[in-house]
């Protein structure tokens, strides 16, 4: 659900179909190994899927994961290797479709007035250990998500105004009730986030304070458990991330087989970009997840000699965005966050209305991305029709000259791109700007962006780091000058998914994460009208609430959005039941029905 995410980050945060050498015995056998264990659930959820068991399907990631941990993970590259296919939640989402679906619960019904949501489970489900799955685990995993010590992201989208989450109560084994003080607009999509973890494992963690530590990288696979289509069976850093096969999975497709059909699933860790492209060329791989504007070209040319196809989804439904950061804080040593200096500039707007202007997004498009991906000028892109809306937003299209323009009204002078622009202190003006280390796209934006600056007398110092670092920056530890990133879009696609990005209180807000307090009158402004939007279901009402922020949020930029990437994936034409989709994970969220037709 959130854009990662949430978040959809994408600093990196692109999950990517990769390489691996071929392994021997890799297609389907039509006997699964492992094989299924004991008798079928007695609500098994029943696929419209037909399928060939066997074989191995080979994925990738960029970076490690950072966790097993579903509820405290905050990293995209994580999430897309837990979330549908180690665990899963009470409400499914078609990404082709983009419905809502029955998954551990069977189904459900709300009070008129929405405040009270009743869940059926299903009977006779196991976990991936073979232990039941109950209502008792249900309530548990509500529970670790509503408790602060945790730090779950998910929380923010589950608070209400007071605070406070909505109360769980178990009605029977197999049937739960939420209780809301307010209306959520996207409960039932909050609810659908909400993977499950299993209290027999974790509930004495939880109850010593450690269960943010628990599901750690270092933990025994054994421990890993969850009710996705597959379980762990070894993680080896900077290499691979291996799953067989959850012998208790409680789907079945059309003819009464169990599912999954595969046997293991790999998700190899190839921060290399070009060695994505060439392994799909030499038919080594089996998708690539998403592939970069920039080595389209390269991966169409050999689609009929390496037996794969090409598929364009289209525009990206997540914005590209440079941010700077405006925290005000110190750390425990009382250094502040931010150079005093610099924080004067990053706090004023038409500092970074400036650098908007300075900025040649068509120079993006058609230098980094090869014409693939088009200008946008605030945090939803053109394709999000339900929620974009043109007339709100403040369009900054390259204009230097206003961009000096407006330096000059806060005492920048010196512009004129012959040297370097000082404030009226004499400062020179110049920061880093981070981005993504393996991710050869953001490290090219980040060039233009320093050469567009460079006109204007800015001097950019571009610093490429880990994804995963600068994910930890935005939310821990606060001590950077600017980042380039991107909040992969996320399912469902509602922009009340999307708080801890959007509200200035929010743990992802890039440029001033975990405010207490909105720090300024348009931050509040903003938060306001957001959280009036997630207070009703009326959806033009959702919509101006909505609107009215968006117009804020491109008049003041707390980031500064760019460009709005177009969605290309590849994958082998022996994958049966493929249904490549425009929302993340773009090729593989139907995992449990991917099959080997040779």
């Amino acid at each position: 659900m959130r854009k990662i995410a949430a978040l959809s980050l994408s600093l990196a945060l692109l999950v990517i179909g990769a390489c691996n050498p071929k392994p021997t015995g890799n297609g389907p056998t039509g006997k699964p190994d492992p094989a299924f264990i004991g008798d079928m659930p007695e609500d098994a959820a029943v696929n419209q899927s037909s399928g060939t068991y066997g074989g191995t399907l080979v994925l990738a990631t960029n970076q490690n994961p950072t966790s097993f941990n579903p509820i405290t993970q905050a990293s995209a590259t994580t999430n897309w290797i837990l979330l549908n296919v180690m665990y899963e939640a009470l409400v499914g989402y078609d990404r082709q479709k983009q419905v809502e679906t029955p998954s551990l619960a069977k189904s459900w019904e709300s009070t008129p007035d929405a405040l009270t949501w009743t869940f059926h489970l299903r009977k006779g489900v196991k976990w991936s250990d073979g232990e039941p799955f109950t209502a008792d685990d249900v309530l548990f995993t509500f529970q670790t998500i509503a408790d602060p010590n945790t730090a779950s992201t998910y929380r923010a989208e589950l608070a209400q105004s007071d605070g406070s989450v909505p109360t769980v109560e178990k009605l029977d084994d197999y049937t739960v009730r939420f209780h809301l003080k307010e209306i959520n607009a996207i409960f039932l999509d909050v609810v659908l986030d909400g993977f499950l973890v299993p209290k027999h494992k974790w509930q004495t963690a939880f109850e010593s304070g450690g269960f943010r530590q628990s599901m750690a990288l270092s933990s025994d696979p054994k421990d890993i458990v969850g009710l996705g289509p597959y379980r762990l069976v070894s993680f080896s850093t900077d290499q691979r991330v291996v799953l067989e096969r959850n012998p208790y999975y409680w789907r079945v497709d059309k003819d009464g087989k169990r599912l999954p059909y595969l046997d293991r699933v790999v998700f190899t860790i190839v921060p290399n970009t070009n060695a994505w492209a060439l392994k799909m060329q030499n038919g080594d791989i089996d998708m690539m997840q998403k592939i970069y504007p920039n080595l389209v070209d390269q991966v169409m040319k050999d689609q009929t000699k390496s037996d794969y196809k090409v598929y364009d989804l289209g525009p990206d439904l997540a914005a590209c965005y440079m941010a700077f950061n405006r925290d005000t804080g110190t750390d425990a040593q009382g250094k502040a966050y931010v150079d005093p200096v610099k924080l004067k500039w990053f706090r004023d707007e038409k500092f970074r209305q400036a650098v908007s202007y300075a900025i040649d997004r068509d120079a993006i498009v058609r230098i980094v991305f090869n014409g693939r991906a088009r200008p946008v000028w605030g945090y939803d892109p053109p394709t999000n029709e339900r929620w974009y809306n043109e007339s709100v937003v403040t369009k900054r299209p390259y204009d230097p000259d206003k961009a000096r323009a407006l330096l000059k009204e806060i005492g920048i002078t010196g512009t004129d791109g012959n040297g370097t622009a000082k404030d009226s202190a004499g400062h020179p003006v110049e920061f880093m700007l981070n981005c993504s280390s393996t991710n050869i796209i953001r490290q090219n934006m980040a060039t233009v962006i320093k050469e567009d600056l460079a006109k204007v007398g800015i001097t950019v110092n571009v610093q490429p780091i880990d994804n995963n670092l600068i994910v930890n920056k935005i939310q821990e530890t606060h001590d950077f000058d600017a980042v380039i990133g991107i909040w992969q879009s996320g399912v469902p696609v509602d922009p009340i998914e999307d708080l801890v990005m959007l509200l200035p209180t929010g743990q992802l807000y890039p440029s001033f994460s975990h405010q207490k307090q909105p720090g300024t009158d348009w931050e509040r402004q903003i938060e306001d009208l957001i959280e009036k939007s997630s207070k009703t279901v009326d959806l033009p009402t959702r919509q101006k609430y909505y609107w009215d922020a968006m117009r804020i949020w491109s008049e003041d930029l707390p980031e500064i959005d760019l460009i709005a990437e177009d969605v290309f994936v590849a994958a082998k034409n022996n994958i049966g039941n493929l249904k490549p989709s425009p929302l993340e994970n773009f090729t593989y969220w139907n995992l449990y029905e991917l099959y080997l037709t040779r």
